[in-house]
């Protein structure tokens, strides 16, 4: 399978004569122009100005070559199929939630739209109900129930980067960590010159620009709770009135007890009430005073005991 223009030096291939036979990949620009790419789950599309080269990336037959297809080296690589980053590729395109990350712009922001729009109705608006009523607060309601939401997608969201980073780290790397039968006999194998390539295209022009997407998606995520929670706090914010200062003043912020904050708050007492308040602290200073007077004479006849004991 080639991809190629007669008016441009740019040019990938993917040359192949057979299916065990020998293949290889080439990526050259001779201007050194930048490419930008747009990739699906079965073909990547390279556009540069005018031009649209398309190289195809799902299985193939016989009769047409595909990045996926093995190589002539990879019959003699020692790494087991199914920890091939190649395969952990293919693996990941087909995988029902993982796959997401593949799918074309409007596909992948209709699907993790969906994903946000079923939190919203199934779990965050109604958690959102419980701490914000919807017939007197619906403003708040929705603000928090939105927060949910996004903090649901950014969730998954994560989830799907943190797989094809993954995946996307061991194409470009020129070496494989893989297990032979367990944990205990893990290896390293050095890719071949041509497994190399093959993978280091695949990790360029397919996964990086889905990682890429996934990054900024997680960060909209991050924006779009920060700005909820901003707007919540803002609108949810208790009125102190105009003399915010004199609540401050007055405990009411630290929410302790004070002599001002009860005076202003509290019924002044009656004169019966205040004659029959000291009235009580008398009483409560001569039971104290008395109290006082029997300690200090048992201390004293306490102290004289000794004096004559000792004697």
């Amino acid at each position: 399978c080639t991809c190629a223009s007669a008016s441009s030096p740019r040019r990938v291939s993917v040359a192949k004569t057979s299916r065990a036979g020998t293949a290889a990949v080439a990526d050259r620009d001779g201007h050194g122009r930048r490419v930008s790419i747009t990739s699906s789950p079965r073909r990547i599309r390279f556009t540069k100005r005018h031009r649209d080269y398309s190289v195809q990336t799902s299985a193939s037959n016989d009769d047409t070559g595909s990045l996926l297809d093995d190589l002539t080296v990879d019959e003699r690589c020692p790494v087991p199929k199914d920890q091939r980053p190649s395969s952990q590729l293919l693996e990941l395109q087909d995988s029902l939630l993982m796959g997401w990350g593949g799918k074309a712009l409007n596909v992948y922001a209709a699907r993790l739209g969906g994903l946000g729009a079923f939190f919203y109705v199934t779990l965050a608006y109604p958690i959102a109900s419980v701490s914000y009523d919807p017939t007197t607060q619906p403003t708040e309601a929705f603000i928090c129930a939105c927060t949910g939401s996004f903090t649901a997608v950014a969730v998954f969201a994560l989830l799907i980067y943190n797989n094809w980073s993954y995946v996307r780290d061991r194409l470009l790397s020129a070496t494989v960590e893989y297990e032979e039968t367990g944990w205990y006999d893990g290896q390293v194998y050095v890719k071949d010159p041509e497994m190399l390539a093959r993978d280091r295209l695949l990790g360029t022009y397919v996964v990086r620009p889905i990682v890429e997407r996934l990054r900024k998606t997680l960060l909209a995520c991050g924006v779009g709770v920060f700005v909820s929670l901003a707007a919540l706090n803002t609108i949810d914010a208790p009125e102190y009135g105009v003399d915010g200062g004199n609540y401050y003043d007055n405990g009411g912020a630290s929410g302790f007890y004070k002599e001002s904050s009860m005076m202003k708050y509290e019924p002044p007492a009656t004169v019966g009430e205040l004659e029959a308040e000291e009235r009580e602290e008398r009483e409560e200073l001569q039971r104290y005073e008395a109290a006082m007077d029997r300690y200090q004479r048992d201390a004293r006849q306490n102290a004289e005991d000794a004096a004559s004991s000792l004697e």
